[in-house]
């Protein structure tokens, strides 16, 4: 599961690029392909975070019964909620700020200086939080693998 939900915020990623692209060669006849590009990844990007937010919280959960509330284990779990969690919810705002002025650029109401650069910001914030969420899967798979594997056995 880990690694799917890694692999949707690098096609997140991947989205925010080709979109990037798109958006500079859009002509009007093919605005439309920038739009709907951008709806997928949008959609993808804000699963891809959420889910990842709820991987976390049930593994926590599970980590936590299974260690019988070691303090170190729940002291591990809270600080993986704390690392990832604020770079998911910077990455999705940023995602979804960023679409809502790109409507704003279509209707003319917004600059388009300040969608490209929001743009931007929404590429680093996936990026950061692919960093973030890649070191504390690692982490939580160390864990869980020590807690959760002797269930198998």
């Amino acid at each position: 599961m880990a690694q799917a939900l890694l692999i949707s915020t690098l096609v997140t990623i991947a989205g925010l690029i080709v979109t990037v692209v798109m958006g500079v060669q859009a002509t009007p006849a093919h605005v439309a392909n920038h739009i709907i590009i951008a709806l997928v990844t949008v959609v993808v990007g804000l699963f891809s975070q959420s889910m990842t937010m709820f991987f976390f919280i049930g593994t926590g959960k599970e980590l936590k019964e299974k260690s019988e509330q070691d303090a170190n284990v729940v002291q591990q779990t809270k600080a993986f909620k704390s690392r990832v969690f604020p770079a998911a919810m910077w990455a999705m705002t940023a995602i979804m700020v960023t679409f809502i002025t790109g409507g704003g650029v279509g209707s003319g109401k917004t600059p388009v200086w300040l969608h490209d650069a929001l743009t931007a910001v929404s590429v680093w914030m996936f990026v950061r939080a692919y960093w973030i969420q890649i070191r504390a899967m690692n982490e939580n798979a160390t864990l869980m693998e020590k807690y959760l594997r002797s269930d198998e056995s």
